[in-house]
């Protein structure tokens, strides 16, 4: 029963996140109120930077620590998804930079997904 729990909490927060990440592609921080109120106007910007870059950085290690693990132990199962979640990254990514007309991006973003997909995709082949 606590397996069935666990299972539904995560999937919770999973779609949590991906919900906040949807509205902060489009809305930013400064579309929810209560950061408006209690982050200081002077360092908001900075702020938003770390707040995006330790997102990159959680991101990256758990590619370095799950991929590792995938190739290490040739678990394809495991690769494929994070190929999908690394996919899904990059497809939002290159959808906003198209929309805000960042083209460079999109170039940066297939040169990305094709460095880091095919090591995860090729390395767990049995």
């Amino acid at each position: 029963m606590k397996q069935k729990r666990f299972l539904w909490w995560i999937t919770i927060a999973g779609l949590i996140g991906i919900a906040f990440g949807v509205f902060y592609s489009v809305f930013g921080l400064e579309g929810l109120p209560v950061y408006r109120k209690f982050v200081p106007t002077e360092s908001f910007k900075e702020w938003s930077r770390g707040l995006y870059g330790s997102v990159f950085i959680g991101f990256s290690v758990l590619l370095l620590l799950l991929g590792r693990r995938a190739v290490q132990q040739k678990d394809r199962e495991l690769g494929k998804m994070l190929v999908y979640g690394i996919t899904a990254w990059i497809a939002y990514e290159a959808l906003m930079s198209l929309i805000y007309g960042v083209y460079i991006n999109v170039l940066v973003d297939i040169a990305l997904i094709t460095f880091v997909s095919y090591p995860l995709l090729k390395g767990t082949r049995k």
